[in-house]
């Protein structure tokens, strides 16, 4: 019974924590961070370095919190941001790409930009982590 109880917590531990979460569940709470201005959950929740690659430009930050700025974003309008489409493109092990179209919104639920972003997540030490963005457009990260 001890050995059945045992084999029960390593099979079902991962159901129930965070590590469970699948890499969409994983992009959809980095989007909820974002729209919080939660830097610290945003910056836990990828891989270090980040690196985006908006318009064919490859740039690396220490971490994703580098990457953005809040004031930047909201001076160029944006209030809040909403996935349309979330697909998971492939899954390994250690890999995967969710393929993501969102808009971002204004103060007063207007579209002030449609965007595709493919993400890179990888998987650390049992949880899936955002390494990367793919944007083929332009998309602000409040820095422009």
């Amino acid at each position: 019974m001890k050995r059945l109880a045992i084999c029960f917590l390593f099979i079902a531990s991962p159901l129930f924590a965070d590590e469970g979460l699948s890499p969409q569940q994983v992009v959809e709470n980095y989007f909820e961070f974002f729209n919080n201005e939660d830097r610290a959950s945003l910056n836990s929740s990828s891989g270090e370095p980040f690196v985006f690659i908006i318009g064919g430009k490859p740039t690396a930050y220490p971490k994703y919190g580098d990457a953005v700025d809040f004031d930047g974003m909201k001076a160029s309008g944006w209030s809040y941001s909403r996935i349309h489409k979330n697909e998971l493109v492939y899954q390994d092990d250690i890999s995967a790409m969710v393929d993501i179209n969102f808009s971002r919104y204004n103060d007063d639920d207007e579209v002030i930009s449609t965007t595709d972003v493919v993400y890179l997540l990888v998987m650390r030490d049992g949880v899936w982590k955002v390494k990367g963005g793919f944007v083929n457009g332009s998309l602000t990260l409040g820095r422009d």
